[in-house]
């Protein structure tokens, strides 16, 4: 579990991100003592500690020039919050958003799959288990939260390994990856 403290001066974002936090408190918990992370939407004063930015796609290299440890819009989904959390915390960088880099060129990693992968390979609750299991959710906890039984995740478990062509749980996630299913 990770420990985390919200620094946000926006009281309309401040009440989303935490209420999107307060949802998950098997993962994370509000900690303004010690935090491991730090999500703000400004570029706090906190040393020693790695920092989440929720900021507008069009800023993103200005912020990232600042030195926090991610980028991530605002409106930014509790999945893609939760795993930006775990990046950071152990010492990873992470942007989502559309970057213009000084050398000129643009990359960016996808907000929605495109048509021939996402729309056509994987179901919509496919694509929710998809990002479970990239959080390391076991088969129990994906039925729990996806309110299914035990069988039925294990089915959608075993059926996104197979039209993503992988070997497993942790191959079907890395495989996503590169499809731009989903972001780590």
């Amino acid at each position: 579990m990770q420990r985390v403290a919200l620094q946000i001066n926006d009281p309309d974002l401040f009440d989303h991100v935490s209420t999107m936090l307060a949802s998950a408190p098997d993962r994370v918990a509000l900690d303004t003592r010690e935090p491991d992370v730090v999500i703000a939407d400004h570029l706090p004063v906190c040393e020693g500690v790695p920092i989440i930015v929720l900021e507008e796609p069009s800023r993103a290299l200005d912020v990232l020039k600042a030195g926090p440890s991610g980028v991530l819009p605002r409106n930014s989904a509790l999945s893609d919050l939760l795993l930006a959390i775990d990046a950071v915390a152990h010492g990873f960088a992470i942007v989502r958003c559309n970057v213009q880099w000084p050398d000129g060129t643009a990359h960016s990693i996808p907000d929605k799959p495109s048509p021939s992968l996402g729309d056509h390979m994987l179901t919509a609750r496919e694509l929710e288990v998809l990002r479970l299991l990239a959080e390391g959710a076991s088969n129990k906890l994906i039925a729990r939260r996806l309110g299914i039984s035990f069988h039925t995740a294990k089915f959608h478990v075993a059926s996104i390994a197979a039209k993503l062509d992988a070997t497993g749980r942790t191959d079907a996630v890395a495989q996503a990856v590169r499809l731009g299913l989903i972001m780590l």
